[in-house]
């Protein structure tokens, strides 16, 4: 992978770190929260699919577009693919095998709740990262029914090697015309499956293959890439604040909720809106200017974002049927679990992600020699 060029124009070299995107993953960690919290007060949402329920599929999109933008950003020069799939393996796998682990002994535990469980192939499946491949719903659903998110992060990070010279050998008019292809394959995905693959709108095959399936999420995290590429050649891009960006995206989910089909509305809906947020909050730290999102304690809880996605859903459930149990309404067991799976995110984040990152994400220096962890390893946090 070839080194980047850098930008010939802004002000000043480019930071190693966007710590105002690294606290803008916890908002997009608390938009999935929101939404499993919303589905357990109210069952019905699952069925209406309101705005709700898009507030979590635009936070998923987000992670993919976040993630494209901050990979392409902190790109080393001269890096391998060998040692950038190893910084890869370091920050998602412990978190993702551990809690696939506690999943599978909850179900043993449950004794005869497990009997509907999904079946080893596709738990095996869930644990090797490739079960959203399979048009099922056994297996969608198999290991922590979250972590189907990784499998289109993984199948990212294999293809990352092999993007990051394409996009940065992209001309400034090729990248605008890269990033046009891109927005339009986000589109032209539903599109094609509501008119190829399943004109009866079924559901569930619309869920898998729009959703789930990580070939079609692909764009999302190209999109990202793109857009930092784009920032990195110099090419001035109309200016937008944080604030009319983020109320961009929430209004389009109100509005396009009413009348989109739902294929739509996982991706396409939002796709642009979402980028424009991301390089609103991106030119905060490029800039050198003022954000909330760099304060100390959003930063801090960007950093544990990627555990509250992976445990948020466990602790909850579990919260809320024993409290639901215990005659507590609803609403009251969301609100004691949600403390709950924060503190339970933290303690996966400081016991086993971070130093799973510092053990891992270089290999250990030779007998006798000496080995410095390179500093960047730490810029590429800012992905899920």
């Amino acid at each position: 992978m070839r080194p980047l060029p850098r930008s010939s124009s802004g002000p000043g070299p480019r930071p190693g770190r966007l710590p105002s995107l690294t606290g803008l993953r916890f908002t997009a960690a608390g938009g999935v929260v929101f939404t499993h919290c919303a589905l357990l007060t109210d069952p019905r949402l699952a069925t209406t699919l309101g705005p709700q329920v898009w507030v979590g599929a635009s936070a998923v999109s987000l992670f993919f577009v976040l993630s494209g933008y901050v990979l392409m950003h902190s790109a080393r020069p001269n890096d391998t693919a060998r040692a950038f799939w190893r910084r890869r393996a370091a920050k998602i796998l412990p978190n993702h095998v551990l809690t696939w682990c506690v999943v599978l002994i909850a179900l043993a535990c449950a004794g005869t709740a497990a009997a509907d469980a999904p079946g080893g192939v596709a738990h095996l499946s869930a644990l090797f990262l490739v079960n959203t491949w399979v048009p099922s719903r056994s297996f969608v659903s198999a290991g922590n029914p979250v972590s189907w998110s990784l499998a289109a992060e993984m199948f990212f990070y294999l293809l990352f090697p092999v993007l990051r010279p394409w996009v940065a050998r992209l001309s400034r008019r090729g990248l605008l015309a890269g990033a046009a292809g891109a927005l339009a394959l986000v589109w032209g995905w539903p599109l094609l499956y509501e008119t190829v693959v399943a004109p009866d709108g079924a559901f569930f095959t619309g869920y898998w293959c729009v959703y789930m399936l990580p070939l079609a999420r692909l764009p999302e995290f190209v999109l990202g890439m793109m857009a930092a590429r784009i920032r990195a050649t110099g090419l001035r891009l109309p200016r937008l604040a944080v604030l009319p960006a983020a109320l961009g995206v929430f209004s389009t989910l109100l509005v396009n909720s009413s009348f989109l089909p739902h294929v739509y509305m996982y991706a396409a809906a939002t796709a642009l809106p979402l980028v424009l947020l991301v390089h609103a909050v991106a030119e905060l730290d490029l800039r050198g200017k003022p954000s909330l999102l760099r304060t100390r304690p959003l930063v801090l809880l960007g950093e544990i974002s990627y555990a509250l996605y992976l445990v948020h859903f466990l602790v909850l459930g579990v919260v809320y049927l024993c409290l639901t149990g215990l005659g507590w309404s609803r609403l009251g067991a969301v609100l004691v679990g949600l403390p709950c799976a924060l503190g339970a995110a933290w303690l996966l984040y400081t016991g086993v992600e971070r130093p799973c990152v510092r053990r891992f994400s270089a290999p250990r220096p030779a007998p006798g020699g000496r080995h410095r962890v390179p500093r960047r390893a730490t810029a590429e946090r800012g992905s899920s």
